[in-house]
């Protein structure tokens, strides 16, 4: 009985000393994570040397690095990351933003442009991407060749008055958009157009929308303007495609068509002089 109890205080010894054992060993190592955690975040070896944006298009590298707020020669690790990301995503610029950090001192910035299908003129002029987002442009960079969106002059979305123009906020003006359903027709033309019609959409210069009912669309070549009328863009635009083919191939110059009446297109041509008054 005596020899069985030595052997238990035995095995509790044993136990008690591989507990210590490990106790010590998670203390020196939270201690020498501790200290190299200090050496990492002062080391010149993890300065900031080089911020590198990837999946920029529209936007300037320089402009971003501004924007985000990071400075070469700080320390890579107190560089909050996450807010940087929310920093770059309040430009109103961008569809997603990431940021990683690449040892000893690179920080990459990846980026997905939000893509504009159209401009279109308030205070200044924007940017509207397909799902209806204001983009901000930045003064001295190439635009790309896009249509422009212009409202009526009674539109909540126009300003009249320069002084509350300037006062006017970038949230204010874009739910203003986003609530406007002039803009909302003038969208989901542009959209029905590229998709059933990209060649005509690459003609598109302008698309007015100068009442409840009426967008119309103006396109590069000899000033051609197209009246939609509301809804059933789809079926217009089949309509529209035949009819140009068929004034293409009789050699029918115009300057209007006009989609707004029910299964009716309507056609001016343009009366040339030297044709004694007929359709040229």
């Amino acid at each position: 009985m005596k020899l069985k109890r030595t052997h238990t205080a035995v095995r509790l010894m044993h136990g008690l000393a591989a507990g210590l054992l490990v106790s010590a060993v998670a203390a020196v190592m939270a201690i020498g994570g501790l200290e190299l955690s200090r050496w990492a975040k002062t080391s010149p070896a993890f300065n900031l040397k080089t911020i590198d944006v990837k999946g920029n298009i529209a936007v300037g590298k320089e402009e971003i690095i501004t924007v985000s707020g990071l400075e070469r020669g700080r320390n890579i690790w107190s560089a909050d990351l996450e807010e940087t990301e929310r920093r770059l995503m309040m430009a109103r610029r961008f569809e997603r933003v990431a940021l990683t950090r690449r040892l000893p001192g690179t920080v990459v910035v990846r980026v997905k442009e939000l893509q504009p299908i159209a401009f279109v003129q308030l205070d200044r002029l924007y940017g509207v991407s397909e799902g209806g987002e204001l983009i901000p442009l930045t003064p001295g960079h190439g635009l790309p060749d896009l249509p422009v969106i212009t409202v009526a002059a009674s539109s909540n979305l126009r300003e009249t008055d320069a002084a509350e123009s300037r006062g006017r906020s970038f949230e204010t003006l874009r739910d203003a958009m986003r609530g406007s359903p002039e803009m909302a027709r003038a969208l989901y033309l542009m959209r029905v157009l590229r998709t059933m019609s990209p060649g005509m959409y690459d003609e598109l210069s302008e698309i007015h929308v100068s009442s409840p009912d009426d967008p119309v669309a103006y396109m590069v070549e000899g000033g051609l303007a197209i009246r939609f009328g509301t809804g059933n863009y789809p079926r217009k635009i089949e309509m529209l495609r035949r009819t140009v083919e068929k004034l293409e191939s009789d050699a029918i110059r115009t300057r209007l068509i006009d989609l707004r009446f029910k299964d009716q297109v309507i056609v001016r041509p343009i009366v040339s002089n030297r044709s004694g008054g007929g359709r040229s």
